[in-house]
């Protein structure tokens, strides 16, 4: 029961901040269920009349009679047609207006959660949650909720017309609407099961699809393309199954609503014969009830009609409230903003694991002065990339502490840490937009000269002289590989960050652009702290520190030139096995034993 009073309440909250639309909506609906049970009223009383057998002048007074009552049922059916029309278009306006504000609740809310989320968490699965469940509440909003609120408003008011007309007339009703209800609740758990383990199912086939999209060069070059195909097929396969088990419950419930309604047209023939034969009500009276039986035919197989969306919606609800529920485990509640001026790094005993209990970082205690540059080296998976996260706040470390300028970085805004710290990846994204949206990431607030600057200083000359509102293709088409990270340094000269952080920055580009990239970057460290990431150790020759990590632990720290002059230092081994024949970058490397 406490799931389902929260999906409700859930449901509530989403249309309060559109509470006058839907009030208005109700008004709309109310209106066209009223009109709706007065035209049966108005054919009653034309049968009764007609059936008077009235003649003389009391004739043509009935004549009269009838075809005024005639006029008046076709007004009630023309403007309860028009009342339909309008609460369809607004039912589908307010619908869009709530939902449009779902997403961008849920679009802010995943852009929120940590990296942990997002690594278990594939991009197409998170699109069919953010946008493909809330697609399936905004049509239930705007195409069941008016009909099920116009289906009750119709039911209910039928059942009190029929009272004052005859209570034995509306007992068998109220048994007949019961029953319909039972049948269709019936089937209706089975359904819901079988909807959501379908949109589950093809939440897994989209993320499957985007990750082999993704990864297509690499699949196609080591020819796992055949392996990726059967992969495909059988999540398609796995997906039809649960579409098939899915249509079958609600064949099932189909047959089960048309019974219902065949019975009820019977029971109505049937009551309304004996109980005229009796004397009991009129002709019009017992066409009356057949008629608002065929009336509540319409409602039943709309229930069956759109209870896939329902179910879908329900499905959709359930998703869209377990992802609202995440919580992200880096929380922005910081209030201290660090001094002005470069930031210095302090780890105080940092630890961190991804809670598989296999530790990444173990006891890092170190500190990095203002304005001092720090290269950190050491083997795949030694920790590097997951210290540089923590300096950026995209996860929380599980032991220790790290501090900017003496202040806990839990303390910092994310506000102030997004501007004072920033990254130059190994993999830079771009988008579909102008070279000025690539590198201002579509802030509309810095000038086009500052852009052009930021530009220049990365050294992208060529690129402002072709004019930064030119367009580039979808993922950045148009630039080369050392021009994308070349545009990922402008993006920080931009910004004017305190603290920069490189993530192997020129591991993917050629000595070209490496010698463009290395001027740049010399120029950025000047007056910041910077953080260092790198496996060439051509990349370090500008630094002042050496980090040495090592299965997640501190092995070695200390001033670059005193590490590369020691012979027992293990900096000074890594320089030694760059320079054997054939190691890669001995060349640069060279630079470094200087």
């Amino acid at each position: 029961m406490a799931p389902t009073t929260s999906r409700w309440r859930a449901l509530a909250a989403l249309l309060r901040p559109d509470a006058r639309r839907w009030v208005g909506l109700g008004a709309l609906v109310g209106l066209s269920s009223a009109l709706a049970l007065a035209g049966p009223l108005v054919v009653r009383r034309i049968v009764d009349i007609a059936t008077a057998g009235v003649t003389g002048a009391d004739g043509a007074d009935a004549e009269s009679r009838i075809t005024t009552l005639a006029i008046v049922f076709l007004t009630i059916a023309v403007v309860t047609q028009l009342i339909l029309v309008a609460v369809a278009w607004f039912a589908t306006v307010t619908a869009w207006r709530t939902t449009n504000q779902i997403r961008l609740d849920m679009a802010r809310h995943v852009l929120g959660l940590d990296h942990e989320f997002h690594r278990t968490h594939t991009p197409g699965e998170l699109i069919q949650r953010v946008d493909g469940d809330v697609t399936s509440v905004s049509d239930f909003l705007g195409r069941v909720v008016p009909k099920l609120v116009g289906a009750l408003t119709l039911v209910g008011g039928m059942l009190v017309v029929l009272a004052f007309i005859d209570w034995r007339v509306a007992v068998g009703a109220t048994l007949y609407v019961l029953l319909a209800a039972a049948s269709v609740v019936r089937g209706r758990h089975r359904a819901v099961g079988e909807s959501s383990d379908e949109m589950g199912a093809y939440a897994a086939l989209y993320g499957g699809i985007e990750e082999r999209l993704t990864a297509s060069e690499d699949l196609r070059a080591n020819g796992a393309g055949r392996h990726a195909m059967w992969r495909f097929i059988d999540e398609s396969a796995r997906t039809m199954r649960s579409s098939v088990r899915r249509e079958s419950a609600f064949l099932r419930l189909w047959w089960a609503v048309q019974g219902s309604v065949a019975l009820g047209s019977v029971a109505a023939l049937v009551a309304g014969t004996a109980l005229v034969a009796s004397g009991a009500i009129t002709i019009g009276t017992a066409f009356l009830l057949f008629q608002y039986v065929l009336l509540l035919e319409r409602p039943l197989e709309d229930v069956v009609q759109q209870l896939e969306t329902v179910q879908k919606a329900n499905g959709a609800m359930v998703r869209v409230i377990d992802l609202l529920a995440v919580q992200p485990a880096v929380v922005d509640d910081g209030t201290t903003v660090p001094s002005d001026g470069p930031l210095e790094v302090s780890f105080d005993h940092l630890g961190f694991d991804y809670g598989d209990g296999e530790s990444v970082l173990t006891d890092v205690h170190l500190t990095l002065g203002a304005g001092r540059s720090m290269g950190i080296v050491g083997r795949t998976g030694s920790g590097k990339t997951t210290l540089s996260r923590l300096v950026l706040r995209l996860v929380e470390a599980t032991a220790g502490e790290l501090r900017l300028n003496g202040v806990p970085i839990a303390d910092i805004p994310f506000s102030t840490l997004r501007r004072r710290v920033a990254m130059i990846p190994q993999e830079v994204e771009l988008f579909s937009g102008t070279i000025r949206d690539n590198v201002t990431l579509f802030d509309p607030s810095p000038s086009d000269a500052q852009v052009e600057r930021a530009l220049e200083q990365a050294g992208l000359a060529a690129l402002v002289a072709g004019g930064i509102h030119r367009e580039l293709g979808a993922g950045g088409a148009g630039l080369s590989a050392g021009e994308a990270q070349l545009l990922a340094l402008a993006r920080v000269w931009l910004r004017d960050p305190d603290l920069v952080v490189l993530d192997e920055a020129t591991a993917r580009v050629d000595p070209e652009t490496e010698a463009k990239l290395d001027d740049a970057v010399t120029a950025l460290m000047k007056g910041r702290t910077t953080l260092v990431i790198a496996h060439r150790l051509s990349t370090l020759r500008h630094v002042d520190e050496i980090l040495v990590l090592d299965h997640g632990r501190v092995l070695e720290h200390g001033e670059r030139d005193a590490l590369a002059a020691d012979t027992t230092s293990r900096f000074h081994h890594l320089l030694e096995v760059a320079l054997e024949p054939g190691a890669p970058d001995a060349a640069e490397d060279l630079e470094l034993l200087a």
